[in-house]
């Protein structure tokens, strides 16, 4: 269909034109959107993950900015979560101030593989 007459027929459509059981989409999102939205489905029905699914990389990040070593109860209490939860989410992000151990070999002028220094 010609894009200019899909834009004047999204323009004529109106909620009564919808579906009963999609109206409450079309209230959240607007008619033009279900419209586009139904186009990019075309048919196919749609798998929306829950919130908190596609919430937890943002939440995540925060988590390891505003952890300090202390605060694991208070960050489970302020999103939620468990303690051990939160620690899995800390499991592989470095200790705030401790050096690798390359960081240590290198900063003692040691020569990795013998015991002569660098």
């Amino acid at each position: 269909m010609d894009e200019g007459l899909l834009n004047e027929l999204i323009e004529d459509t109106t909620i009564e034109d919808i579906g009963e059981r999609y109206r409450e989409v079309v209230e959240l999102i607007g008619i033009r959107k279900f419209i586009l939205l139904s186009n990019y489905a075309r048919g196919d029905e749609l798998y929306f993950p829950k919130v908190e699914n596609v919430v937890s990389p943002a939440r995540n990040r925060r988590i390891k900015k505003e952890f300090n070593g202390y605060n694991s109860k208070e960050l489970a209490d302020k999103y939620n979560l468990t303690v051990k939860q939160i620690h899995n989410i800390m499991k592989d992000e470095p200790i705030a101030g401790q050096m690798s151990i390359e960081d240590w070999m290198n900063s003692a002028g040691a020569n990795p593989g013998t015991d002569d220094p660098a």
